[in-house]
């Protein structure tokens, strides 16, 4: 079953008319008897669509009083626009199977005319049918669309009247309902009203708030007027005045008088209303005696402290939370030159810092409050600049007191402190680029730069004499924009006949003007070469003699001023001066740098030829140990060739251990003539390849003796080393031979550190270990015998044996 779009909102308007199963009505009935009529059909009927059904409101030729939805054709009428016509509903397809009977009869034809509000929904139809088939005409089809408007008014009108009525309800109801509620509202209201009429001021009405602060009873209020609980009768006058003017006020400060002659104050607010068809004003109080007290004794103690303000000597301010300015005191006043007045009416805080994003830093500063004290550049009214320190103390209200103070005297101090420290930091800086480099012109180069920059001036540059009194600029640092002096040939007769002698003497010069200071034309012309309006000019003076006795003219330090003429002040002379001593130390130490780099090329050709021949004999040295190796080697192959013919093994042993003791002498020349350090032997390595060696020449199964290294790298000398080499030889071999049985594993470990000054060598084996009759002054074994020599005389050291899973011996020397 399709259904409308709009099909809820279609539902719930035809519901809001109020027609559905309602008594029939003459109207309708009229209606549908004429289309009956007009369209001469045995039915017809005024139906209206409800989500289960097709109720009839109106019929003609019909008993039925509604239909299910499904079966009606009235559900199919309010999907269209306009007239729904079915000639045969059996023949139609569309509707073949939606025929119904009607008074159990058959319908089979069926026009209806969709009844459609102002606001676009479809509630019904209006309908003709009859059981025969049928055509209608075009004039009964306007006829029954100007029906279907009349059913249409006619339902607009019921639904107007249905409004109207619960319009006129509900305004009666609220009207009931308002009154009432009024009255709750304004005795729940916890604050004192009052109604009085306007032509008298009658008191109307009044809630028990006003009646308990007044403090009256309901017979006190009979008869009684507005102006008689003011405390200026007179007050009711200027409340008139002003309501009729502006219509209402509020926030008014009064004082009431109660009804047993007290008073209070009390802010309030007047407005115009209808009270019971009476023109009234509704007054509104909220006592505030409390906060009046307080302004009165608030007002002394501003009062109090504005004259102990006032003779502090600190700048104090008052400042509103808006921004403004409230209050000044007359410190202020007098230092920054602006009165009272002109704080409170214009933004002389815009005045005295002038700068926007300085002046939003100080608002920022001043808002923050933080307690902290920040200095200040601020502009006077005359122009001036004042160096001030501020700080900020905000209220409880919001408010903010600046209190400020006048620090020119310390700002001057400080920048003084502060010049006198550059200096001595710059004093400094020359002195360690002395100590640094003994480099003239670095020192020079790096001198002007400094000069220039805490000066500030134009160009400084440093003058070098000739013999002949000629010069020539040797330094120089410039702004750009000026000349450059430096590499510029200058022709300068003065000094040379004799202008500048005072400078022999040690004197200093500050020309504020060089056209006022009594210059020789001869100078003046030099100095207008390089745009010089004003010059600090100090000696630079060497002493001379071994006994330092006398003191030579060196060259000028000289700092230019060339945009105009300026007045030095006297720390600035002195800082020339005093900077031309250590210049001076520079120019001696570099005149003795120059002859010491002359002695030290000749030391170094010496040294050169020192290293030729110490190459040559290290060379030698390596000869000798290769030749000793090679010598050993050849004893080594010797002996190797006399035990191949010898058939008894005890002499064919004793062979191979003399090879091994060669062998380890030999390993040591090897490494020596090898090593870059041919006095010293790495003693790790060769430890380790003096092992395996040993290893491969008992032809040990592999596996079978596991070798444990542990060795710091130590260098040990030649006698060291070849005692070392023959001890391990030794107690490495007898472990090999006799620690260890046929069928056994074992292992050997050799370690070698150093403690201090003293060298701990380990040889130790797992094996049966050592005899505990083992007698080292009276020994038949070789090799032990060997062993001890080798330690004690030959290291100088101790050797201790230890018994505890094996054999270790223990080896201390010096080294």
């Amino acid at each position: 079953m399709l259904l409308p779009e709009n099909e809820n909102q279609r539902l719930e308007l035809l519901h809001q008319y109020l027609i559905l199963d309602t008594q029939p009505e003459a109207v309708f009935d009229d209606l549908v008897q004429l289309a009956a009529d007009i369209c001469e059909t045995p039915i017809a009927v005024v139906s209206f669509v409800d989500s289960e059904r097709e109720w009839f409101k109106s019929k003609v030729g019909v008993t039925e009083s509604e239909l299910p939805r499904s079966m009606g054709f009235g559900t199919h009428t309010i999907l269209q626009s306009e007239i729904l016509i079915i000639s045969d509903i059996l023949q139609d397809d569309n509707y073949a199977k939606k025929s119904f009977f009607l008074s159990k009869k058959q319908v089979r034809f069926y026009a209806g005319i969709p009844l459609i509000t102002s606001d676009g929904f479809a509630l019904g139809s209006l309908a003709v049918m009859d059981f025969v088939l049928r055509h209608l005409s075009l004039k009964a089809q306007a006829s029954l669309q100007r029906l279907a408007r009349q059913v249409i008014r006619h339902l607009e009108l019921q639904r107007q009247k249905i409004i109207n009525i619960k319009e006129c309800e509900r305004t009666e109801h609220a009207l009931k309902t308002s009154k009432a509620r009024l009255r709750e509202i304004i005795e729940a209201i916890p604050v004192p009203l009052v109604i009085s009429r306007v032509t008298d001021g009658l008191i109307l009405y009044s809630n028990s708030e006003f009646m308990q602060k007044f403090r009256l009873t309901t017979n006190d209020l009979v008869n009684r007027y507005i102006s008689e609980i003011y405390q200026n009768p007179n007050e009711q006058k200027t409340i008139l005045a002003t309501l009729a003017q502006n219509g209402s006020l509020e926030n008014y400060d009064i004082q009431f008088k109660r009804g047993d002659g007290t008073f209070f104050w009390a802010i309030t607010s007047f407005q115009y209303l209808n009270f019971h068809n009476e023109y009234a004003i509704l007054t509104v109080l909220y006592d505030i005696t409390e906060r009046k007290n307080f302004e009165v004794k608030l007002q002394e103690e501003n009062s109090f402290l504005q004259s102990i303000f006032a003779g502090i000597p600190l700048m104090i301010a008052l400042v509103n939370t808006d921004g403004k300015v409230h209050w000044v005191n007359q410190e202020i006043q007098s230092i920054l030159g602006y009165s009272l007045e002109e704080y409170q009416t214009r933004n002389v805080l815009a005045e005295l810092y002038p700068d926007p994003e300085y002046y939003q830093s100080v608002v920022n500063f001043m808002q923050s409050a933080d307690g902290y004290w920040r200095d200040l550049r601020t502009k006077l009214r005359d122009g001036r600049i004042l160096d001030t320190s501020w700080t900020n103390v905000k209220l409880p209200n919001g408010q903010v007191i600046g209190i400020g103070k006048d620090i020119t005297e310390r700002k001057q101090t400080e920048r003084t402190l502060k010049a006198q420290a550059e200096r001595e930091q710059l004093m400094r800086t020359v002195a360690q680029r002395i100590h640094q480099s003994l480099n003239l012109q670095d020192i020079l180069n790096a001198t002007v730069k400094e000069v220039k920059d805490l000066l500030q001036v134009d160009r400084v540059i440093v003058y070098q004499f000739a013999a002949d009194m000629s010069g020539k600029i040797v330094a120089e640092s410039v702004q750009p924009g000026w000349k450059v002096s430096l590499g510029v040939d200058i022709e300068d007769t003065c000094f040379q006949t004799g202008a500048g002698a005072d400078y022999y003497l040690g004197r200093k010069r500050a020309i504020a003007n060089i056209y006022e200071a009594g210059l020789t034309d001869c100078h003046i012309q030099l100095l207008e070469q390089f745009d010089v309006k004003a010059n600090l000019v100090v000696p630079i003076l060497l002493e001379v003699g071994e006994e330092f006795t006398g003191r030579s003219l060196w060259g000028l330090l000289i700092a230019h001023q060339c945009s105009t003429p300026r007045e030095w002040k006297k720390h600035e002379l002195d800082l020339l001066d005093q900077l031309s001593i250590p210049i001076a130390i520079a120019i001696q130490q570099s005149s003795i740098f120059q002859q010491a780099q002359s002695e030290l090329a000749e030391r170094q050709k010496a040294e050169i030829q020192l290293r030729s021949a110490l190459a040559e004999k290290e060379v030698l040295l390596k000869e000798i140990h290769h030749r000793v190796k090679n010598n050993l080697q050849i004893v080594s192959g010797l002996l190797l060739l006399q035990s191949q013919t010898l058939k008894e093994p005890e002499l064919i042993r004793t062979l191979r251990e003399s090879q091994n003791r060669i062998e380890s002498i030999s390993l040591i020349h090897k490494n020596l003539y090898t090593s870059p350090n041919i006095g010293q032997l790495n003693i790790a390595e060769y430890i380790y390849n003096l092992a395996t060696s040993i290893l491969i020449s008992y032809q040990i199964q592999p596996g079978k003796i596991n070798l444990e290294t542990n060795i710091q790298a130590i260098n040990l000398n030649v006698d060291q080393a070849i005692a070392c080499g023959l001890i391990i030889n030794e107690l490495f071999s007898n472990a090999l031979k006799h620690a260890f049985k046929e069928s056994q594993i074992g292992k050997i470990m050799i370690a070698l550190h150093r403690f201090d000054n003293t060298i701990e060598m380990i040889i130790q084996d797992n094996g049966v270990g050592l005899s505990d009759d083992i007698n080292w002054n009276n020994t038949n074994s070789l090799g032990l015998s060997l062993v001890y020599d080798l330690v004690t005389e030959q290291l100088e050291g101790t050797i201790t044996i230890e018994r505890l899973h094996g054999t270790l011996f223990r080896i201390q020397f010096p080294q």
